[in-house]
């Protein structure tokens, strides 16, 4: 995301995370926190919304955010629902045009990877919150859940190995 179209209230940064707070008149009186982890992460990604700029709610959510790794987890996972919400059958269709090496890179980036598997129980639970929405019952097709169980078998057998 380009922040050059938002006016920076605040940056702070902590161990590795970097953290910016921006306005936009677009947005009518509310205020984007952007983060950034420098070891895994090229650009900002927006992590919330605040309704009003109160400068000392944003930081205690900050230290919160950076000191508890369930608070981390439990948006990452949220994050990750908006994005397979927003997943549509055409995309499924442009992984399957690839070839070998670009397809286990586009489902890495399906499965919203780092460049390292830690947990198979991440993969398992990406598996299935994307199979409620594309399985053949649920109203998919049989292309797009066989790239989704592809994806999953591939990288649990990469747990622990780059990609």
């Amino acid at each position: 995301m380009d922040l050059n179209y938002y006016e920076t209230l605040t940056e702070v940064s902590i161990d590795s995370y970097s953290f910016k707070v921006t306005w936009s008149a677009a947005l009518e009186d509310c205020c984007i926190l952007w983060m950034q982890d420098n070891d895994t992460m090229k650009q900002f990604e927006a992590l919330g919304r605040f309704s009003q700029y109160d400068k000392r709610n944003i930081l205690e959510f900050i230290v919160r955010y950076v000191t508890s790794q369930s608070l981390r987890e439990e948006i990452s996972k949220r994050r990750f629902s908006v994005y397979v919400e927003n997943l549509s059958p055409a995309f499924f269709e442009e992984i399957q045009k690839l070839d070998y090496k670009k397809r286990v890179e586009a489902l890495s980036n399906l499965y919203n990877l780092d460049s390292v598997i830690d947990e198979v129980a991440d993969l398992r639970w990406k598996r299935g919150l994307m199979a409620k929405k594309f399985h053949p019952d649920a109203g998919g097709n049989n292309a797009a859940m066989a790239l989704i169980n592809e994806g999953y078998e591939i990288l649990k057998s990469k747990k622990g190995k780059p990609l």
